[in-house]
């Protein structure tokens, strides 16, 4: 397999791009677009996932014009997409690779090559079975025999009987007399541990020098995270050197690589000033620092997704599994400048405080906000999930010191269950006043009454008849960062009343 079909960064590259834009034809927009969605559509037209002859040509132009291409807009959902689909399409190709040319030690060696020049990686090598297996039965008779191993040069390890059995242990393999051909064993790699963040349990991992035990499947997805990074990285750093280029090509590349994007909406809401008053009471005393009990959860976990999104989008959409939170230069510089200092402060108010008897869950902190195990850094963001922040009953079950409800905690809010119900009423009666009232969104007890000037009895009395037929819902707030959002509108409806 030509090796830019899997690492199309390669100096080798060099030789397909020294084509003028009048030489960039239809063909390579279309071969782009055409691989892009035999990803996304599993079409497995192997013309775009596996091309051969002229068309590895065509796929490494195509790949790096449509780099240029996003590199107008390298944080939007497309680069994003293009990054992930292509990143797959790279973890396809070597998983055909390793496995059709397995028993081909030279081309085996090529392959690991290459894979090296994305992920440091280094096949897990096993000792002589036999020697293994003569050792352990003259070991149990207290006969005297050199222990059997073999070396990985790389890291600087012996893999002794020792290591093999706490392997077994895990379960990655079982030695037996009946198992004597390395060959029916699968096959192991290391990898850096970093490099296996989501991908593992570390609990469950076997990790030596700072390297993780992985198996082949743990190591192509670790290939393809690595990519998707390397692609999202060179768009961002060839953006200063495109941003003159005024190309149709490059805006009818955009607009194709939305449309397949466009089946996720991205979550367009500006970013607001955080608003320290209207901060539920778990956040408050996060802010000001708890024992060591519940610092982990209420640092790391809670209060990072909960600053995060309150200061850059602070929207109920990032709930919904249609949209997806999408930022883009400034917003990160926010997050790093803004935000991550907050955090890092709540963390050092502690007792004791957090990172200086845990100094790794800084990088723990980073992780939850979308940086990966590393520092914040506008070319680390994305390389892991930014979490969202949990709900009440979550941080009552993980930092129950946390939780000490306020009214606004405990109030009810109601909203219209049945809206067809709306069509025939004209507000004659209270109860036909309160659903009016609810018509376009739900509403406290004392607003309702404020609403719709009739007797708090009366109010109270046609909501519970409504809640039993289930013409109206009522809830309370079960998110801390939806109380933040409630309690931030009351705030500005109150303020454009007294204005």
């Amino acid at each position: 397999m030509n090796p830019l079909l899997l690492n199309p960064f390669r100096e080798e590259a060099k030789e397909y791009l020294g084509i003028s834009f009048d030489e960039v034809s239809q063909d390579l927009l279309d071969f782009g677009i055409n691989k892009i969605k035999a990803e996304v559509e599993n079409t497995k037209n192997r013309k775009y996932l596996l091309p051969s002859g002229s068309d590895e040509a065509t796929d490494i132009i195509s790949f790096y014009l449509f780099c240029q291409a996003l590199s107008k807009r390298p944080f939007s959902s497309e680069s994003r997409l293009f990054a992930s689909v292509n990143s797959k399409i790279y973890r396809s190709r070597l998983s055909e690779a390793l496995i059709i040319e397995k028993d081909n030690k030279q081309i085996m060696d090529d392959l690991i090559k290459t894979v090296r020049e994305i992920l440091e990686v280094i096949p897990f090598r096993m000792p002589d079975i036999n020697r293994i297996l003569e050792y352990r039965a003259k070991k149990a008779k207290e006969i005297s025999i050199e222990e059997p191993f073999s070396i990985v040069k790389e890291i600087d390890l012996k893999i002794t009987d020792e290591i093999i059995r706490d392997l077994e242990k895990l379960g990655f393999f079982k030695i037996s007399g009946e198992s004597r051909d390395p060959r029916l064993f699968p096959e192991y790699y290391f990898i850096k541990w970093t490099d296996a963040e989501t991908l593992v349990q570390y609990t469950d991992s076997y990790i030596i020098n700072g390297y993780i035990l992985v198996d082949k499947s743990k190591l192509l997805n670790a290939f393809m995270k690595k990519m998707e990074q390397r692609i999202l990285s060179y768009i961002k750093n060839i953006a200063e050197k495109t941003k003159e280029l005024k190309l149709p090509i490059y805006d009818e590349i955009f607009r194709e690589v939305s449309k397949i994007s466009g089946s996720l909406t991205e979550i367009e809401v500006q970013s607001e000033e955080l608003n320290p008053e209207v901060y539920p009471p778990c956040v408050i005393k996060a802010l000001s620092g708890v024992g060591a009990g519940d610092r982990n959860y209420a640092i790391t976990l809670f209060l990072s997704s909960f600053l995060s999104y309150s200061r850059l989008l602070p929207s109920t959409k990032i709930f919904s599994k249609d949209e997806k939170p999408s930022l883009n230069e400034n917003q990160i510089n926010i997050l790093i400048n803004e935000v991550i200092p907050l955090i890092l402060s709540a963390a050092n108010k502690c007792n004791p405080p957090l990172l200086e008897d845990q100094p790794q869950e800084e990088l723990n902190i980073y992780y939850h906000l979308g940086f990966g195990l590393a520092y914040p850094t506008l070319d680390n963001f994305g390389r892991s999930k930014w979490y969202i922040p949990p709900g009440c009953a979550k941080v009552k079950e993980n930092a129950p010191t946390l939780c000490e409800p306020d009214g606004f905690c405990k109030m009810y809010f109601y909203e219209i269950t049945k809206k067809e119900i709306l069509e025939n009423i004209k507000g004659n009666t209270t109860g036909e006043k309160i659903l009016l009232v609810l018509k376009d969104r739900m509403r406290t007890v004392n607003e309702i009454i404020q609403k719709t000037g009739e007797p708090e009895d009366e109010v109270k009395k046609q909501l519970l008849a409504f809640v039993k037929n289930k013409t109206v819902t009522a809830r309370r707030i079960n998110n801390p960062f939806m109380y933040y959002l409630r309690k931030k509108r009351a705030l500005k409806r109150k303020a454009d009343i007294i204005r």
